[in-house]
């Protein structure tokens, strides 16, 4: 069992993670300042920089630890999955991709931590690292879904993955600039994700 001050440690950098989540998503990581992620989190500079060495720092923490969450929220999907896949009902693959984050938040904060990574070396390497392991495990995912109804891929899982990510993440970005409601999101992602599967699947 972890010691009371370890706990109040680890709960104190959970607010403030979770704080700078919402600010980087609201103005971008460079408007942010530190005092805006204290000021959210309820704590003082002192506590920030006790757990932070800057807003860097702060920034990549805040990226492994989405990474982490959303591999985990897609694994937990995928295992609730029951019976052979129909190709005539996308629900299966929505759900489980719906996972690595779905809402306008996790997208909002999806495109300022891949457009930071542009900018910096480091993160960008980090983030190419945590993206191929969730591909790589996506792509074993995807591969046993379309196996249990009997399908074929016409290219190797990792490959076609990588294409349902991508067109994945465009359908999203749309959906979070087009204001979309919940229904119509839903089924712009089902018929984009259907569009393509049926492409890379034999007949």
């Amino acid at each position: 069992m972890n010691p009371p001050k370890m706990r109040g440690r680890e709960a104190t950098k959970a607010r403030l993670l979770d704080a700078a989540a919402a600010v980087f998503a609201e103005v971008g990581l460079g408007s942010a300042s530190v005092e805006a992620v204290c000021e959210r989190a309820g704590f003082t500079r002192g506590a920030f920089y006790s757990n932070f060495a800057s807003k860097e720092e702060l920034f990549l923490e805040l990226a492994r630890r989405g990474a982490h969450d959303a591999l985990a929220a897609v694994r937990a999907r995928a295992a609730t999955v029951q019976g052979p896949f129909d190709l005539d009902d996308m629900d299966t693959l929505v759900r489980i991709l719906g996972a690595a984050g779905e809402d306008a938040f996790g997208v909002q904060l999806t495109a300022e931590i891949t457009a930071q990574a542009m900018r910096d070396e480091r993160l960008g390497a980090m983030l190419a690292e945590w993206n191929a392991g969730m591909t790589r495990e996506i792509a074993q995912i995807v591969e046993q879904i379309l196996s249990s109804g009997g399908l074929r891929l016409r290219v190797p899982a990792l490959e076609a993955t990588r294409i349902i990510l991508a067109v994945w993440s465009d359908v999203s970005e749309r959906v979070v600039v087009e204001r979309l409601g919940e229904a119509e999101s839903t089924r712009v992602r089902a018929d984009a994700v259907a569009g393509v599967v049926r492409l890379l699947v034999e007949a």
